[in-house]
């Protein structure tokens, strides 16, 4: 991926990413943003669609959703065009059928719309946005995985006719629980790719939704009519996997290990360096960027930066910046037109660092955010100073990317007084800047943008001699110095690296492990299709071998240089990579529900395998095991991080269970005070007790307090909440044993894991939800 991606307009990029590997021009938290979807695909700049070349009359596209999907007979067509001219920039291909739809279920109205090729006559694609009036299927649902796959390939093969449903490939990776929560509705999601010719193709993908009652809920198929070129390739498997193992390199890096959105430990790790895993042109062997370029697969190398006059001195002030002075700050350095003023500015936290707070400010001319027109944007540190950010937004092309006239008192850059520009604008604006960073000496064509006649420089961090991963910079200037965009990504926490770490893993031990993760693959891949500096990158597609990684788990990990283990760096994944066998299952009692939390990502084995269903858990992990349960990224996410750092039960923001604790008193699980004790072990009657909050009757229980299913029991008197215990008991959640309740007996993770696929078993059966909204 090329650096400049950095500064794309976050609102529309698409990019493909053969492999995840380290790369020093892209940063992992940019890498983490396209993998979770939060930057979006583009299309090339498109061409007006033409009536005459209508092969699929609008009539028939309309039909044929109804037909694919029944449930539309009662939904209304409010419009329907020829083309896609409501997105920026629009799809190159502009023979499609877009269809609004209407639909009405009382007073709510939903709207959304279906895409049909206007050549073809394929569904593109259509998302069900509205509940469905069918009864819901809950656990256990009434497709299996298998069955659900089954009914998706038969609506494909309806849906687009144009292809063969033979020449479709599963995706390897598990999507029928991905992303999946365990309560609510079962859904099933599937991906598939596209053998074009006999070789796959990464550029045809399609996505498809389906629920347990077989309803399909949401079908996307990419719309892109690119060309395929020869496929015929010159270079040989055999070949491109020796290239490939030759010309690997990695890198040494202190890198930052997250949990829960924030980062907890640093390993000092291996990882490869970018261009030796780009994908390989299959007629020429060299390696292609994700833009479609040829780059060269040279070792990554740095340079010092020398101290400049100007320097970033960060501001001591113990009261925070205001919006305006931070304005300020950013308006010594950037050049604003004199017509702009400040749109927007929110204080906030920074969404690489939750400890930050920073400023967004928003720069534009007359009515905010209206119309095609450039738009300037910064995020500002509020304690600092420091500008993490710059961008200049060109929405709708409102302006030439090239220069008309020579701007007064300036002049032209030349190659050489481009990179000390440079120097001067990274001394200006990152603090220690001679000290922390080292330039990334790329090659002059990577340096300089020629379509837009822009300059750009990354820079990486070090500490104590070592790149830091995920710690770089990258500044963009026209050609007579202006700023046009910045980014300066400081992993916070250096404090918990260890000093002198003592290394057992060579780089040739490294290098080896790293040759034997991947394997060369022929097939076709789409590059390009996004936009980056203002600047379009076209969509193409090319035959390539690309590095497919034997062990897709470990693909997304990195080498530590001192265990010699393989280390996830970022619990993002979640249950669509948990691929490590549970080994002490077999035979358990509990072996069928443990295994499901597992298929679901809610319990994970450790690197041995061992689940340890006996061990005994606290009241965080069954806590922890129910929202993993319910909302599976919640624990994951920075999602309740506040600006005012409030502790929620007793819990601080820092603590990786705190999104967990904010979940649950949210929900009113557990109360806002400080009687939660999250590492006390759980026990049978404060298990009842959560149940019956988790399942909305307290009120009930408060009334059948003196129940005999309570009464009946030895040790009744030994319980002090007899309603909740009843009310578990009455649900079948929990049972008695031997004459007796043990309210004070410990739960161990498998009985916890039979309690929560009982709870599944019940939804649908309560007249409230569990644990949903």
């Amino acid at each position: 991926m090329p650096s400049g991606l950095v500064f794309a307009d976050a609102t529309k990029v698409s990019v493909s990413v053969p492999v995840a590997s380290s790369d020093v021009s892209m940063t992992d938290q940019m890498k983490l943003r396209i993998a979770s979807g939060e930057i979006q695909g583009s299309e090339s700049t498109s061409t007006a669609a033409d009536p005459a070349k209508v092969k699929f009359a609008k009539e028939k596209a309309v039909a044929k959703v109804r037909e694919l999907f029944p449930i539309l007979q009662d939904a209304e067509v409010s419009n329907t065009t020829l083309g896609i001219t409501n997105v920026y920039p629009a799809p190159e291909n502009q023979m499609v059928w877009d269809i609004q739809w209407n639909y009405q279920i009382g007073n709510s109205g939903y709207g959304f719309n279906s895409q049909v090729d206007a050549i073809t006559g394929d569904l593109i694609s259509t998302y069900i946005s509205f509940p469905l009036e069918s009864e819901e299927s809950y656990y256990p649902p009434k497709l299996s995985k298998e069955q659900a796959l089954i009914e998706a390939k038969k609506f494909i093969a309806k849906a687009v006719t144009s292809i063969s449903v033979e020449d479709l490939k599963i995706n390897d990776v598990d999507y029928g629980y991905a992303n999946q929560a365990l309560f609510g509705p079962v859904q099933y999601s599937f991906y598939f790719t596209l053998n074009k010719n006999g070789i796959p193709s990464q550029a045809d993908a399609m996505n498809i939704s389906i629920n347990s009652n077989g309803d399909i809920m949401h079908f996307s198929k990419s719309a892109n009519a690119l060309s395929y070129p020869s496929t015929t390739a010159k270079i040989s498997e055999a070949e491109a996997n020796k290239k490939f193992k030759d010309e690997l390199d990695v890198g040494l890096y202190y890198i930052p290990i997250q949990k829960n959105n924030q980062i907890t430990d640093w390993i000092l790790g291996y990882r490869p360096d970018s261009s030796s895993t780009y994908s390989m042109d299959a007629s020429t062997g060299k390696r292609i960027s994700y833009d479609g370029t040829t780059v060269p697969s040279s070792p990554v190398t740095y340079s010092d930066i020398p101290q400049t006059k100007d320097q970033f001195i960060t501001r001591t002030n113990m009261t925070q910046l205001t919006g305006e002075e931070a304005a300020q700050l950013v308006q010594k350095i950037v050049t604003l037109p004199a017509d702009y003023k400040l749109q927007n500015q929110s204080l906030s936290k920074y969404y690489f660092n939750p400890d930050q707070q920073t400023w967004s400010l928003n720069w534009g001319k007359g009515t905010p955010y209206s119309g095609y027109q450039i738009h300037y944007s910064a995020q500002v540190d509020a304690d600092t100073g420091e500008i993490l950010e710059f961008r200049i937004d060109n929405y709708g092309g409102a302006v030439s990317n090239q220069d008309t006239t020579i701007p007064k008192g300036l002049t032209k850059l030349s190659k050489e007084s481009a990179k000390q520009r440079s120097i001067d604008l990274v001394n200006q604006l990152y603090a220690n800047a001679s000290s922390d960073l080292k330039i990334i000496n790329h090659e002059d064509s990577w340096n300089f943008i020629k379509e837009n006649n822009q300059y750009r420089y990354e820079f990486q961090r070090f500490y104590k001699g070592t790149p830091v991963g995920d710690s770089t910079v990258t500044i963009t200037f026209d050609q007579y110095g202006r700023l046009q965009s910045y980014a300066a990504y400081r992993t916070a926490g250096l404090e918990k690296i260890i000093d002198n770490p003592v290394i057992k893993v060579s780089k040739e031990e490294a290098l080896e492990s790293y040759r034997n993760l991947y394997t060369m693959k022929l097939q076709y891949s789409q590059f390009g299709g996004y936009y980056t500096g203002n600047i379009e990158i076209k969509p193409e597609i090319q035959l390539v071998y690309t590095p497919e990684p034997t062990n897709l788990i470990t693909s997304y990990q990195v080498l530590d240089a001192v265990t010699g283990k393989w280390v996830s760096q970022y619990d993002y994944m979640g249950q669509a990579t948990n691929t490590i066998t549970p080994t002490d299952l077999k035979g358990h009692s509990a072996e069928s529900a443990l295994t499901t939390l597992v298929n679901y990502g809610i319990i994970t084995p450790d690197e041995e395998g061992n689940i340890k269903p006996d061990e005994v858990i606290t009241v965080s992990d069954w806590l922890s095991m129910m929202v993993k349960s319910i909302s599976p990224y919640i624990a994951s996410q920075g999602y309740y991080n506040n600006m005012e750092n409030k502790s929620v039960a007793g819990v601080d923001p820092d603590d990786t269970i705190y999104n967990v604790v904010s979940f649950a008193v949210e929900r009113q699980w557990i109360k806002n005070d400080n009687s939660f004790q999250p590492d006390k072990e759980l026990t049978k009657e404060q298990l009842a007790v959560l149940l019956t909050s988790i399942v909305n009757y307290e009120k009930m229980a408060s009334h059948i307090q003196s129940d005999t299913s309570v009464s009946q029991f030895s040790d009744a008197q030994a319980i002090s909440n007899k309603g909740a215990v009843a009310l578990t008991l009455k649900l079948g959640l929990l049972e008695g044993e031997n004459g007796k309740f043990n309210p004070q007996q410990t739960i161990t993770k498998a009985q916890a894991a039979t309690v929560i696929m009982k709870l599944v078993t019940l939804q649908g059966k309560t007249d409230q939800m569990i644990g949903q909204y």
